[in-house]
């Protein structure tokens, strides 16, 4: 049996991509910071896919509800195949809050849940062409560009970056996204035993993204489903097919 965890899963893209799966035959934890509204997607999407499905909780921005999660998930003798660090903030939120949920989100959610995910499991890290790189001033796409970057190197720089409050030549969303998709690449490096991708949805008609977006949830989240049954790693990929970074 194959189970995959989707954080910020009882909404939106989450959602959608939380339905594909349970529908196709997975075990699906919908993570969520709020309990009662994981169990409740959860328990809406049983009743319309007729999957396994349930809700955890998991705040992304808190070790503390990182470790009790994964924890909660041992006990319960579950291995993870897929891991979907969807859950993102967009908009008018503080700098160190964004960066906190967009990219330290998915690097603590994944070195937490690292010793349940099986050889050969996917993560999944959702991006957006906001982050690409050309968007960002040329030092700093130097930096993420830099093969031989490190994760201490480019979490030490995102600190910076919070602290100093420095100028990288985009917002803190930009910046955010640009530095995931440089840790996707590190980690994958760090971790041959894994697939780990970056895959960007397109903005979608979603509550983050709003009605006039050009794509739909279910646009959005087959892309970003991609990364699920992804064969390859370290890359960044819209609708199934690589793009710059």
């Amino acid at each position: 049996m194959r189970t995959a965890l989707i954080t910020g899963g009882n909404r939106g893209i989450g959602q959608q991509v939380a339905r594909v799966l349970a529908s196709a035959g997975w075990d699906v934890l919908i993570a969520a910071r709020d309990k009662a509204k994981g169990d409740s997607t959860a328990a809406r999407l049983r009743k319309d896919t007729g999957g396994r499905l349930k809700g955890v909780e998991l705040e992304v921005t808190s070790e503390a509800s990182i470790s009790t999660c994964a924890q909660k998930l041992r006990d319960g003798a579950i291995k993870l195949d897929a891991l979907v660090n969807n859950a993102g903030i967009f908009g008018r939120s503080e700098t160190a809050q964004t960066i906190e949920t967009n990219f330290f989100g998915p690097l603590r959610v994944t070195l937490g849940l690292l010793p349940l995910l099986r050889d050969g499991a996917t993560v999944t890290n959702v991006t957006s062409g906001l982050g690409e790189l050309a968007k960002l001033d040329a030092a700093h796409q130097r930096l993420l560009r830099d093969p031989a970057l490190t994760r201490g190197v480019l979490v030490a720089a995102i600190e910076t970056f919070v602290r100093a409050g420095e100028d990288w030549g985009t917002d803190a969303y930009g910046v955010s996204k640009a530095a995931l998709n440089a840790l996707t690449r590190v980690l994958a490096a760090e971790h041959p035993e894994l697939r780990i991708n970056s895959t960007c949805p397109g903005w979608v008609r979603t509550e983050m993204g709003g009605r006039n977006a050009p794509r739909s949830v279910e646009q959005g989240a087959a892309s970003v489903l991609f990364g699920v049954a992804a064969t390859e790693s370290g890359g960044v990929f819209r609708d199934g097919r690589r793009i710059k970074p």
